[in-house]
């Protein structure tokens, strides 16, 4: 499921490129793209990838392992894209743009020690999810993705869970079992993407179960 990601080489982003080292070959490049179509997941932006293809592929990994709990971001024509972007600042690891494209700081990814690092210190500093690893962020962006495809309000799951409406209340629960993250926006589009941060990492948190499972009962996949 290849996308054609013919990006303009200009200079500019030549240089971006050679900031980070060697692109990978042309056969390591054809291996994660056929990876990727295995996955059932579109990739763009990755036939100048510096970095480490097996990284990329477990970040597939956990795409499609979601995939299988929430079919529809598998979709051949709406699911998942996962694309490399190369002018995304570093306060970022990923972001998803149009409702299911997953983009990846090319930045931390063609540095897997350097990411892990600040994932970790961020975890453990609660931002992220303590415990979790920089794995979580591929199941972080694929959690906006399916709160998209499924029209999943995550603010609401999380008032009937915690049986209150009172958003400050809900929000302070929040930065003590889930992270910081998760409120980091009013509209509580941060809640779904820490819960699958931290059900898909296997770390326990009772909070997160009903959450995740409340978005499997919208999505009809039985558990």
């Amino acid at each position: 499921m290849l996308i054609d990601d013919r990006q303009a080489m200009s200079a500019a982003y030549k240089a971006q490129i050679e900031k980070l080292g060697i692109p990978i070959s042309a056969g390591r490049y054809r291996e994660l793209r056929e990876y990727a179509d295995e996955n059932r997941i579109r990739i763009s932006g990755f036939r100048n990838f510096v970095g480490d293809i097996e990284t990329i592929k477990k970040i597939l990994d956990d795409i499609y392992e979601i995939g299988q709990d929430f079919p529809k971001i598998l979709d051949e024509r709406a699911g998942v894209v996962l694309e490399l972007d190369y002018d995304m600042d570093d306060e970022d690891f990923a972001t998803t743009d149009s409702g299911h494209i997953i983009r990846l700081n090319a930045s931390y990814f063609s540095d897997v020690n350097k990411m892990s690092a600040e994932y970790e210190r961020l975890a453990n500093e609660k931002h992220f999810v303590y415990g979790s690893d920089w794995r979580a962020i591929g199941r972080h962006e694929a959690g906006h993705v399916v709160a998209n495809v499924y029209s999943i309000e995550p603010l609401d799951i999380a008032f009937g869970i915690k049986n209150t409406t009172r958003k400050v209340e809900l929000f302070e629960f929040l930065k003590r079992d889930l992270s910081l993250y998760s409120t980091a926006y009013e509209d509580g589009r941060e809640i779904i993407s820490e819960s699958f941060s931290c059900y898909y990492s296997k770390i326990d948190n009772l909070f997160v179960k009903e959450f995740v499972q409340a978005c499997m009962d919208i999505s009809g996949k039985d558990r």
